[in-house]
């Protein structure tokens, strides 16, 4: 094992690139144009749009060639042909260059006319200038006369209505077309968030509970026996081991209420009073006998 394989007899490198053994790798040094571990990818030259004037971007190798449109011309299309080099215009007309193309001109017809003795009135309604209006046509110029609502010279600026509201107590304006809408904080509802909400409306409270209506809450009096935020909540009144002395509980079929079954020798409604048998009432001896 004392050979080092050259990885480079494969000859691993692509598009004419150098491979430069390592040791137990290899690495290739791409010419122009390429790239990737063994220079298999054509670098695109086209990626960063270097062309100009919308110019089709051709991709060679290590390199690109722009194909400019109709009147421009220049390795990257930068250059504007002067069409009126070669005096197209006669009789004296004015050459005007434009990308690509060139126009004769008669006449310099002052701003707002044109045609060829500038007899027609340029009309700057014709691109529909006004957004939310009707526009009135005027010499070098347009006139925007604007539907309810909206302002600006091109009638494209929505009125803010909540500039003056009548929102209350902290509430969020909303503007709209020709009006506005009041979004209240939480306890708070009407038109302009004037009243102050009552949440007893819903009648949250159940079984027969009392609503009380407290600012963006409310609160539940239970009768006899329910419990919980909105009274759902069955009291069992055994749960709290009410029977005293091993006396058994049993909820009453009346709410709120229970029985206590006591064991023997011992009375009260909670089962809390011990008593003798021999003792009256209770003595089962008769005729003067004695209770032992």
């Amino acid at each position: 094992c004392e050979t080092e394989v050259d990885e480079c007899l494969s000859d691993p490198c692509h598009n004419g690139a150098t491979c430069v053994d390592r040791l137990n790798a290899f690495s290739c040094i791409c010419q122009d144009g390429f790239q990737g571990t063994t220079c298999e990818a054509n670098i695109n030259e086209c990626h960063s749009s270097p062309c100009l004037h919308n110019a089709s971007c051709t991709d060679l190798i290590d390199g690109y060639e722009c194909i400019c449109l109709s009147g421009f011309t220049g390795e990257l299309c930068e250059t504007d042909i002067d069409e009126c080099a070669s005096f197209p215009c006669q009789n004296g007309a004015t050459c005007i260059d434009q990308p690509g193309n060139y126009s004769c001109q008669c006449c310099q017809c002052v701003k707002g006319f044109a045609g060829p003795r500038c007899e027609i009135n340029v009309n700057e309604c014709s691109s529909n200038p006004c957004f939310h209006g009707y526009c009135y046509d005027i010499v070098n110029g347009f006139y925007c006369l604007c539907n309810p609502g909206y302002a600006g010279l091109k009638c494209d600026q929505d009125i803010d209505d909540c500039i003056i509201n009548a929102c209350e107590h902290n509430s969020t304006c909303t503007d709209l077309h020709l009006s506005y809408q009041c979004v209240c904080l939480p306890g708070w509802e009407g038109t302009f968030c004037e009243y102050e909400s009552n949440e007893c409306n819903s009648e949250p409270c159940k079984n027969n509970g009392t609503c009380m209506d407290l600012f963006n809450s409310y609160r539940c009096l239970c009768t006899v026996g329910w419990t919980g935020p909105d009274c759902s909540e069955d009291i069992k009144e055994c749960d709290s081991e009410p029977c005293l002395n091993g006396a058994t509980c049993y909820e009453s079929i009346k709410q709120g209420q229970f029985v206590c079954i006591c064991p023997p020798f011992f009375t009260g409604e909670f089962c809390h009073q011990r008593f003798s048998p021999c003792e009256l009432p209770y003595n089962p001896c008769i005729n003067n006998s004695t209770c032992l």
